[in-house]
């Protein structure tokens, strides 16, 4: 049995030992003007100042998500990789008091948000990842640009271990949250003074759909923006905003009318192609590094309810294997 036991500890060190070279040099940047401060409180505007036009609520209020698939390739490693990527745009209330999905909260703590979940899964060598960002935004034009986020949060799983990471945009002030198997991360929590006018890259697939007029009174943007989260993950750089700037033009896709919006800050830069009829879905975008996405399929569905063995075949109406 001592043999065994040796044996098992050496196999467990020598797992730990290749995470660690994986990952080495996985170290985050601090923010210098970030005060870790694990009582700090974001303050919060009292209610979101709109609630969304009534063409807005004509389409996201029918008890509907819309479901779409994308054929991909994501970057990780130095290396492009095949990936599929979904997203899920959903109507929901939350309590404003504590930023979590509650169909209970009282009426005058409620906000109506169009919240946004995009899954990311792909292979590296021997082990798959799978990245989900959660992004809130209340509806509306409750800040300058309509539908900006109250919350975005990012968990990554591989099989060396997982992370989550939680931004709490307020009006002049951002709260993060890691929580983090590395040593160098480990569990912090900061809060930093931010320009009213920041954006955040995860909540551009909402802002750039115009469901309120058009994105910066449909001219080209300059400001600053913070970084998604998931970029944030694979670049190990602070969580904080850095100037970029936001180009829009009229173009074509596969035959389609888009409006395309490119987004650059750093040297990196995203294009992303917005359907221009109505509801101005997300076609597809491209990016620096070599990232690449394609819509496969998209569909309205109630998907919360459609968990029994015969429902898989929903999934091909979207673009998915069963």
């Amino acid at each position: 049995m001592v043999w065994w036991r040796g044996l098992a500890l050496w196999c467990v060190g020598l797992v730990l030992w290749g995470c660690q070279r994986a990952h080495s040099g996985e170290k985050r940047t601090d923010c210098a003007k970030c005060s870790v401060d694990a009582e700090g409180v974001v303050r919060w505007p009292a209610q979101a100042r709109s609630g969304g036009s009534s063409r807005f609520w004509k389409h996201w209020g029918d008890g509907r998500a819309e479901l779409s698939s994308y054929r991909a390739q994501v970057e990780r490693y130095g290396v492009l990789r095949d990936a599929e990527v979904v997203k899920i745009f959903v109507t929901e209330p939350m309590d404003r008091r504590t930023w979590i999905k509650d169909d209970g909260a009282p009426r005058a703590q409620q906000v109506q948000v169009l919240k946004l979940n995009q899954m990311i899964k792909f292979q590296t060598g021997i082990y798959p990842y799978s990245v989900m960002t959660s992004t809130f935004s209340p509806a509306g034009r409750w800040r300058s640009e309509a539908f900006a986020p109250a919350k975005i949060t990012l968990t990554a799983q591989e099989w060396c271990g997982h992370v989550f990471e939680g931004l709490w945009a307020g009006p002049d002030q951002m709260m993060t949250q890691v929580r983090s198997y590395f040593s160098s991360e480990g569990e912090k929590t900061a809060i930093q003074k931010i320009d009213a006018k920041t954006l955040y890259e995860d909540a551009l697939w909402i802002q750039l759909r115009e469901w309120e007029g058009p994105f910066a009174q449909g001219k080209s943007w300059r400001g600053p923006v913070v970084p998604s989260l998931w970029r944030v993950r694979k670049k190990h750089i602070a969580t904080a905003p850095i100037q970029g700037e936001i180009q829009r033009e009229e173009a074509t896709r596969e035959g389609a009318a888009v409006r395309r919006f490119t987004l650059r800050y750093a040297g990196y830069w995203k294009r992303i192609d917005i359907e221009a009829a109505w509801p101005h879905r997300v076609l597809g975008w491209s990016a620096s590094d070599g990232e690449k996405a394609t819509l496969q399929g998209s569909k309205r569905l109630a998907y919360w309810m459609l968990n029994g063995p015969k429902d898989t075949g929903y999934r091909k109406q979207i673009g998915l294997k069963e």
